[in-house]
């Protein structure tokens, strides 16, 4: 088991999702945790969870499209616990609808969070890991992305595709500092406001016939995506730089 004791985790977009499940798969291996998410109510369960399992940790509210809140909740965690090891980009946003139709402001939004407020997180959180010495980070990137379209939800394709891109650019800049950056790929997790049974939910597609889908027959599991994001902010996986590791049951595959 990758062992985080005493390791630093910054999590955007803790509330929730994907978000939870990884606070939660840290905190178990000792790890302490930095949360931060537009969703107080949320953000508050998630850290009473986390601090369940023994560990330290605390919530912050932060808008990632907002820099200066970023700004403000980096510092915040290495006022609290002295320096950044880990950092877990996770917070995103998505507008659905016909990709061309939508309102033009909407394109903005998505962009502000998604690819603006990712690159906002890399910029302050490899700030302070130069100062540590190293870190990993691990963006949520998407298999809706540069990898795949979906006609209803181009906007965050888009940014998703975008976020590819950065998270390989800024890997290679600072792949001789010992800091790694990757990014995850995922589809199709049996996780609460995972996007796919959003998806499937909202065009009336039974469970049964979803999975029948994928080549694998069934929902990914929470601890899939939690084994893949901790092998990649681990120190074993320091020589993996700018890679995208899709875990999709083999959705993109076929």
């Amino acid at each position: 088991m990758l062992d985080f004791k005493d390791k630093v985790v910054l999590i955007t977009g803790g509330a929730q999702g994907f978000g939870r499940v990884l606070a939660n798969a840290f905190a178990e291996r000792g790890a302490k945790l930095a949360l931060c998410d537009i969703n107080d109510e949320g953000g508050e369960e998630t850290l009473a969870q986390v601090k369940a399992h023994g560990t330290d940790g605390f919530y912050q509210h932060a808008d990632i499209a907002q820099e200066s809140d970023v700004e403000s909740f980096v510092a915040a965690t290495v006022k609290r616990f002295g320096r950044l090891d880990v950092a877990i980009n996770n917070a995103s946003k998505e507008i659905t609808g016909p990709t061309l139709d939508l309102p033009s402001e909407d394109f903005g939004t998505v962009v502000d969070t998604n690819l603006k407020g990712t690159y906002y997180c890399l910029k302050h959180e490899v700030a302070q890991m130069r100062k540590n010495g190293g870190g990993a980070i691990v963006n949520q990137a998407s298999v809706t992305s540069s990898m795949t379209g979906v006609p209803d939800n181009g906007l965050y394709a888009a940014t998703k595709g975008g976020i590819i891109g950065l998270t390989k650019s800024a890997a290679l800049q600072v792949a001789p500092e010992n800091i790694s950056i990757n990014a995850i790929a995922s589809c199709a997790f049996d996780i609460p406001d995972d996007m796919f049974l959003r998806w499937i939910d909202d065009h009336k597609v039974s469970r049964k016939e979803a999975c029948g889908w994928l080549p694998i027959k069934r929902l990914g599991k929470p601890e899939e995506i939690a084994a893949a994001t901790l092998y990649l902010a681990s120190d074993e996986a320091r020589f993996v730089v700018g890679a995208v590791l899709t875990i999709d049951g083999g959705f993109t595959a076929q």
